[in-house]
């Protein structure tokens, strides 16, 4: 089946802007255009693209087309700096790429890739945020065409790179634990102690209990989903959270925030999935995100690597 690219392009900004309105606006056309597009693209195809709503998403076709519409850019946009190598042409504007990444990540060392991704390669990258555990569903149904996940076994298609890993620990502010604590953590007062937990799925606070008392128990929990929020919440005495050792441990040093119980980390493994017939310009982005990770992030779980 031939499709009409141009429509395809139309697909992809309803769906990245999340209404026929703003991806109008974003392609300088009128939204009835966009309507027409769509309509035609979804009678040629013989399904349903896109599900009308506040926003706008993609159906599980219309994820599949998106996906390739944007690999379809990268090869054009290797293509253009061939052509510029050659000097037949002045090289390709930036392009925009999926990828889903988990929050902590991203406040941390993920903005030296998304540097270098510009710098080297001229690519933009759309974050899609979301818990490292549960990141792989974005690539397997292609709406994001790589990611960082905590899953070392590779999604049917996908190559997967180790990473290194986070290591995380309980902190809270000295008054908050002083007020909780003040005769040591345990697991009775730990359950009467305010927590800070991402959102539901965030399973941290649980495998942290289990490493420090060898088992789990039901926690009392505020739910905030930004790490800057979490770690001001536990600085200004909101409760107890987990964080990454690499964020806290000058605050520690310098008696802001203290270790609930000494030396017990939960050291979560990160990965890199892309998808194995992306193109060059992928490939290289995955060995920039493989060499800053290198740098910052300790050192692969020995049981993962092989």
């Amino acid at each position: 089946m031939d499709y009409d690219y141009d429509s395809l392009v139309v697909l992809s900004a309803v769906v990245r802007t999340g209404s026929f309105e703003a991806a109008a606006n974003s392609l300088n056309v009128t939204q009835s255009a966009v309507s027409q597009r769509i309509k035609q693209l979804e009678e040629k195809v013989g399904s349903i693209l896109v599900q009308r709503g506040r926003p706008c998403v993609a159906t599980d076709d219309g994820l599949l087309l998106c996906q390739h519409v944007e690999q379809v850019s990268l090869l054009q946009h290797e293509l253009a700096d061939q052509l510029a190598a050659r000097g037949t042409s002045s090289g390709s504007s930036a392009v925009s790429v999926r990828i889903a990444v988990n929050s902590d990540s991203l406040a941390t060392w993920f903005p030296d890739v998304m540097k270098r991704a510009l710098n080297e390669l001229n690519l933009l990258l759309e974050i899609i945020p979301d818990d490292q555990e549960f990141t792989e569903e974005r690539l397997r149904s292609g709406d994001a065409l790589a990611i960082v996940t905590s899953n070392n076994k590779p999604i049917p298609g996908c190559l997967t790179v180790p990473l290194g890993a986070m290591d995380y620990l309980a902190i809270a502010s000295p008054e908050f634990a002083e007020a909780h604590f003040a005769e040591g953590c345990t697991q009775v007062s730990l359950a009467k102690a305010p927590s800070i937990q991402f959102d539901r799925k965030d399973t941290l606070p649980q495998q942290w209990m289990m490493l420090a008392f060898g088992t789990t128990g039901k926690l009392v929990s505020h739910y905030i989903p930004s790490y800057e929020g979490h770690l001001l919440a536990a600085q200004r005495g909101v409760g107890w959270a987990m964080m990454p050792l690499v964020t806290v441990k000058p605050m520690i040093e310098r008696g802001e925030l203290v270790e609930l119980v000494n030396n017990v980390r939960v050291r979560t493994p990160l990965h890199w999935q892309s998808r194995s017939q992306s193109s060059a310009t992928l490939s290289r982005l995955s060995q920039i995100v493989a060499d800053v990770a290198g740098e910052m992030l300790a050192p692969p779980i020995l049981e993962d690597a092989g």
